[in-house]
């Protein structure tokens, strides 16, 4: 009898130890969880100025790029920076330099066409969503062409 006992416990312990592979910690993020390849941005023209402002963001391979190549538009685009990229359990990031510090940018799927571009300039965090777009307009800008992709 305690065999059974003992057996029967052994096998709850195990089940209750095997759980889907959802549960697991290195898995999180993928998948459901990945950013498409493409080029995401929210460009639009300043109001009685004509300049571009926005973010525009290219990723070759989506999440699994070794870079992203962004402009940030502020009455005009700046120039084109490539970033190395890193990824975690949330989605993508990396650093931007500007005027001699460092910006911490955080990139995260927000659906199929869409990302989450989150960035602290130290006066608090923004966050914007940039949907996928057919066309590169300020990267395109700043390299001074009309590059497509």
């Amino acid at each position: 009898m305690s065999a059974r006992i003992a057996l029967a416990a052994a096998t709850a312990l195990w089940l209750a130890g095997c759980g889907s592979g959802d549960a697991d910690p290195a898995e999180a993020g993928k998948g459901g969880g990945s950013i498409p390849a493409g080029t995401y941005g929210n460009l639009a023209q300043s109001a009685g100025h004509g300049d571009m402002a926005g973010v525009e963001l290219r990723l070759d391979k989506g999440s699994e790029s070794d870079a992203v190549e962004i402009v940030l538009c502020e009455g005009g685009c700046g120039r084109v920076e490539t970033r190395p990229l890193r990824r975690g359990l949330n989605g993508i990031s990396f650093t931007l330099p500007a005027g001699g510090r460092t910006l911490d940018v955080m990139v995260q799927p927000a659906g199929k066409d869409a990302v989450t571009f989150n960035i602290d300039r130290d006066d608090g965090l923004r966050s914007e969503t940039l949907p996928r777009i057919e066309r590169e307009v300020g990267l395109a800008a700043a390299r001074g062409g009309t590059e497509d992709h």
